[in-house]
């Protein structure tokens, strides 16, 4: 769609979205929107699912979803990345969890192979491109 050109235009270079006429601020004010009304959508699933809720209900997993959006393959950078893509690292992130859980390996090693994840989710890609221009 023309937004979702826009959103990747802006997510590559603002300044040159701005000057090919995309209106910056109001796409970002859209997207802010958005993410607002996806975090009260999952914000009423999560309450839903527990039947409760605290302040601290999500507390750490800043690096679960941080590895999941960048294993399914958006830049954090920024421009790039695909939705299916990022449905996909979910569901592998989930199973990783689960499968962890299962051998009852405890949370502080789970997020140790979480982190690992991420570091090679990041790093891989760009030692690949260094070794083919070498």
């Amino acid at each position: 769609t023309n937004f979702g050109r826009a959103v990747y235009a802006i997510g590559n270079n603002a300044t040159g979205a701005l000057f090919s006429g995309i209106r910056v601020a109001r796409v970002k004010f859209v997207l802010f929107l958005l993410t607002g009304l996806m975090s009260g959508v999952a914000a009423i699933c999560l309450t839903s699912r527990l039947g409760s809720t605290r302040p601290s209900i999500a507390f750490a997993w800043e690096l679960e979803i941080v590895t999941m959006v960048v294993l399914g393959g958006v830049s954090i950078l920024g421009g790039s990345g695909s939705i299916p893509g990022v449905v996909i690292a979910a569901v592998v992130m989930g199973l990783v969890t689960f499968g962890l859980g299962l051998l009852n390996v405890p949370g502080i090693v789970m997020s140790i192979v979480i982190g690992a994840l991420l570091i090679s989710v990041i790093a891989l890609p760009r030692l690949w491109t260094g070794r083919r221009q070498s």
